[in-house]
């Protein structure tokens, strides 16, 4: 096996772990959501209820809307370390010598994992502070 080969493998299992720990990511939070509006309020008065109903739907809108822009901006960070990474992939094809080929796939692979890494976090954090936030709307609405 080249050493071209070994290094498209490892990239393709990072590729297939980040798919995964996406797919995992996504169906946590269509649980979370799933159970989260079991909780919303359902047996008050009519004219109560079509108030609670606005405030909820104002609050929510808010929150969908602040939680949208935190999202873009995490998903920026990730396009931008994506060119970074195509970047450095190229720049591994440029070695002259196996030493130096060996010495950028590594550095490459680091950083691979790293972005890894970081953009795990901001999607575990950012998930965080949406079910906070959907927590305190749905609090805000029973009450």
């Amino acid at each position: 096996m080249t050493t071209a080969e070994a290094s498209s493998k490892v990239l393709e299992q990072v590729f297939h772990n980040i798919r995964q720990a996406t797919d995992a990511n996504l169906k946590l939070q269509q649980e979370v959501v799933r159970q989260w509006s079991a909780l919303l309020p359902i047996s008050v008065p009519q004219s109560a209820w079509t108030e609670t109903v606005r405030k909820f739907q104002s609050e929510w809108a808010a929150t969908v809307s602040e939680l949208a822009h935190k999202h873009r901006e995490v998903i920026d960070q990730q396009f931008k370390a994506a060119i970074e990474s195509l970047d450095a992939a190229l720049k591994v094809s440029e070695s002259t010598t196996p030493e130096e080929y060996r010495r950028r796939a590594e550095k490459l692979c680091r950083k691979t994992i790293d972005c890894m890494r970081e953009f795990s976090e901001a999607q575990i954090r950012e998930f965080q502070e949406a079910v906070t936030k959907w927590t305190e709307v749905a609090t805000k609405a029973g009450t």
